[in-house]
């Protein structure tokens, strides 16, 4: 499965490990900026929002690392025009706390996660087995 990554450079250190463990469990980061060192990074910075916009066409999924930034909600909104199921992950609690949250945080396409990477790569991983299953169920009419 393709996810989409958004979070803010102060957590590039946990991102990039998340990305990682993710990557070793079969899944792929479309906004491979997440795992480029600052050099490589030059050539995406020319062409950004098209780049950011494909990524959250291509993935199955969006996955928000809280705290995530200025324009995470415009790629939240984004993906929730697209019917994307998004991740909203934090280590700590107290960023979901009602003056820190947005209220599209409280719509059924979003997961909410808070806790250790462990907790939200299990999670992933329950998730995206549940939509393995639905994709390959027979309907008959």
């Amino acid at each position: 499965m393709k996810y989409y990554m958004a979070s803010d450079e102060k957590n590039m250190k946990q991102v990039r490990s998340l990305v990682k463990k993710l990557t070793s469990k079969g899944f792929l980061c479309v906004n491979d900026w997440n795992v480029q060192a600052d050099e490589e990074a030059a050539p995406i910075a020319d062409g950004i929002s098209d780049y950011e916009k494909k990524g959250i066409e291509e993935a199955d999924f969006m996955l928000i690392f809280l705290t995530a930034g200025k324009g995470n909600l415009s790629e939240l909104g984004y993906a929730l025009s697209l019917n994307k199921k998004i991740i909203v992950y934090s280590p700590e609690k107290d960023n979901y706390h009602i003056n820190k949250k947005s209220i599209f945080h409280n719509l059924p396409e979003v997961t909410i996660c808070s806790g250790t990477l462990y907790k939200l790569v299990k999670l992933i991983h329950t998730l995206s087995q549940a939509n393995s299953e639905k994709d390959h169920s027979v309907h008959i009419d």
